[in-house]
């Protein structure tokens, strides 16, 4: 299957008012096929959000490749950007933040068929409501203004119109972490049943692993810029390989208190990416590492069952 996104040795430096830089991201790479979900985990800082911005052009990267559909996204002006935005749309992690106060539900949801031209005015009504009532809001919500509604409301608000020009790839950062519990799961079966019903493609933000590993097909782990873990997200949740991996999955809560866990510890904070450490960046923090982590980046090696396209930054393996 030819991919819906190819992303290759991706990289953005942010430079410094004093001098030097921070490597925000850091040579990711992978590819997404059309209709999956890829969840990204790791910290707060790791560069999650980062990478999805510059997948989308909302960055633009220091480096590397972005394909989607076979078209290298980093050379296009942003003109030539704006017909790819149809295809490709975020949520954002803040419902709150990223809706005007002061425009009608309606405008908001209609703001880019406006912006692209799509149209006329009595079809944009109508597409509008279609799109209210797909997410579970009455039509009628079109009239009223955001501050009306509650969390999981103007969440459901900003998916409905992040559909608005039928995408078919969706960044989601975020898009459940502020809102109540009781509250996520709905908008987390709400954006799967869209998935199955418009055949999109998600990449998946979260800090959270137990809600990553519900939606994902695939997972990501990140750390300090740079993709440390990838595969099948049962085979990570199964067999993680990689010290930070395991240390993320032991710290999500287990509802049973019968079930043994892997009490794997990781010590400290997060580096600066300012001044990253040398070798392997997880080594000042890793309770397994040796004289060549210090000194030795690790490169992505295979493990686990062939065909599974399990890989792991890990002198371990």
């Amino acid at each position: 299957m030819t991919p819906l996104l190819q992303v290759g040795e991706l990289t953005k430096a942010f430079p410094l008012k004093g001098g030097g830089q921070i490597h925000a991201v850091n040579g990711v790479t992978f590819d997404q096929a059309p209709g999956e979900t890829i969840g990204i985990v790791g910290e707060s800082g790791c560069g999650k959000s980062t990478l999805g911005r510059l997948i989308l052009q909302l960055i633009r990267p220091s480096g590397g490749s972005v394909r989607f559909r076979g078209t290298e996204l980093t050379l296009l002006s942003e003109p030539a950007m704006r017909p790819m935005r149809r295809h490709m749309q975020m949520i954002f992690q803040d419902p709150y933040a990223s809706l005007d106060p002061r425009m009608r539900i309606g405008d908001l949801i209609a703001q880019p068929l406006v912006i692209h031209g799509l149209g006329t005015r009595a079809e944009r009504n109508k597409a509008v409501a279609e799109l209210l009532e797909t997410c579970g809001l009455p039509a009628e919500a079109a009239a009223r203004h955001p501050h009306e509604f509650s969390g999981g409301q103007r969440q459901r608000v900003c998916i409905a119109r992040a559909l608005a020009l039928s995408p078919e790839f969706i960044v989601a950062d975020e898009p459940v972490s502020a809102l109540d519990v009781s509250i996520q799961s709905q908008i987390l079966n709400l954006m799967m049943d869209l998935q199955r019903r418009r055949g999109l493609s998600y990449l998946f933000i979260s800090h959270n692993l137990a809600v990553v590993k519900y939606v994902s097909d695939r997972l990501a782990v990140m750390y300090l810029g740079r993709v440390v873990e990838m595969g099948p997200a049962e085979e990570i949740y199964a067999n993680a390989r990689h010290p930070y991996t395991r240390a993320l999955i032991a710290a999500v809560p287990e509802p049973d208190p019968g079930r043994v866990r892997d009490h794997a510890v990781v010590q400290g904070d997060l580096p600066s990416p300012e001044n990253p450490p040398s070798g392997c960046r997880f080594h000042p923090r890793c309770p397994q590492a040796t004289q060549r982590c210090r000194n030795e980046a690790p490169k992505p090696v295979q493990v686990g069952t062939a065909g599974r396209a399990h890989l792991v930054e890990c002198h371990l393996y």
